[in-house]
């Protein structure tokens, strides 16, 4: 990627400003946004900038984190040096806790640090500022840290960082003039975190597929993706899909059923190892409700994992291929490794959360994912 100059990139914002923790939060009525967060930070930072883009959160990110990542000092086959920019509602918290190394630099900020680890970890830098409301952290990866940061010839100092910290336009409710800065970035790669990708809806027959492919990974080894024709087993209001499962290595190709309901399979017996037409089975322990694996071994064979929750029951064929006899290779061709943990996936059942419901397969393939 050609390097992109600070120049071309950085929008000047006027009245720059400072704040301590202490002092109260002035901020305004606009909420701020990643571009935004990132136009800041940038009139302050004497880099070569290679790529803006917005923070990555999920699920276990803390509610209302934003951010932007800056990277610079890429190379061909490496990404740079990283300095990330987050706001989120403040929390009461040690800011030194579980650090290495952490110093107090006066009105609320505190200054992080971790050391480098030999060809494993070159150390992180990260200021602090604790806010009534909010609270910013900007950290900066890359640079060996080899001692108190302070003391270093870094390209992007610890004044530079806290200088990010107390600038007082980071809030999350920011001005106008603060956003339409963020929205001037030319060089902005968005990346911006769908805020509702988490609100819960009802499943598809493609969105419990798409939830087992979000757990496994390896899309390009999928294909046929649709509805299963075992739904009718499944009782009133089941849903279902198939996907089809490509030849590798250590397993065979397989078709791959997930199906979910309230009431379960009509075939299986209230204790599901007493199922007739399945000698064999086995009872595992789960957090809260036991999970099951039956097969019936033979070339017309088919691997079942299923379990029983309050209020529903899911479920996972793997059938299209010769199935062992031994448990410890059924356990490998129907990656029981995977599908146990899969049985109590939050959404596999009935509802799930929007970005799995919005999962797109064949982009996934095309962006090589």
């Amino acid at each position: 990627m050609p390097r992109i100059s600070i120049l071309v990139v950085l929008v000047l914002l006027a009245g720059c400003g400072s704040r301590t923790g202490a002092s109260p939060d002035e901020g305004g009525d606009v909420p701020i946004t990643q571009a935004a967060i990132a136009a800041v930070a940038l009139d302050h930072l004497d880099v070569d900038v290679d790529h803006l883009q917005a923070t990555y959160t999920d699920r276990s990110s803390p509610q209302g984190l934003l951010g932007a990542d800056i990277r610079y000092g890429s190379e061909p086959s490496e990404d740079g040096d990283l300095v990330r920019v987050t706001l989120q509602p403040h929390l009461d918290r040690d800011p030194c806790a579980e650090a290495f190394h952490c110093v107090d630099l006066g009105d609320g900020v505190h200054l992080r640090w971790g050391e480098v680890v030999p060809e494993e970890d070159p150390g992180s830098v990260a200021v602090i500022l604790q806010g009534p409301r909010e609270d910013v952290m900007v950290l900066s990866s890359g640079p060996d840290i080899t001692g108190d940061p302070r003391d270093l010839d870094l390209q992007v100092p610890v004044e530079d960082l806290e200088a990010i910290a107390r600038d007082d336009r980071l809030h999350l409710s920011t001005t106008q003039d603060v956003v339409d800065a963020g929205d001037d970035l030319e060089a902005w790669g968005g990346q911006e975190p769908d805020p509702h990708a988490y609100d819960r809806e009802a499943s598809t027959d493609s969105s419990l597929v798409n939830a087992y492919l979000l757990r496994r990974g390896g899309y390009a080894g999928f294909t046929d993706q649709g509805s299963s024709p075992l739904k009718a087993s499944w009782g009133p209001g089941a849903v279902g899909g198939r996907i089809h499962r490509l030849r590798e290595l250590d397993v065979p190709a397989a078709d791959i059923d997930v199906l979910a309901s309230i009431s379960g399979p009509t075939w299986v017996a209230a204790e599901a190892c007493h199922t007739q037409a399945y000698d064999h089975c086995a009872r595992f322990p789960g957090a809260r409700w036991p999970r099951y694996l039956l097969w019936q071994p033979g070339p017309d064979g088919q691997v079942w994992m299923l379990q029983r929750r309050e209020g529903e029951y899911v479920g996972v064929r793997f059938s299209g291929f010769d199935v062992p006899e031994a448990q410890d290779a059924v356990e490998v061709v129907a990656e029981w490794y995977l599908v146990k943990g899969f049985l109590g996936d939050r959404n596999l059942g009935l509802r799930c959360d929007k970005e799995v419901v919005e999962f797109d397969l064949a982009q996934a393939q095309a962006e090589g994912r």
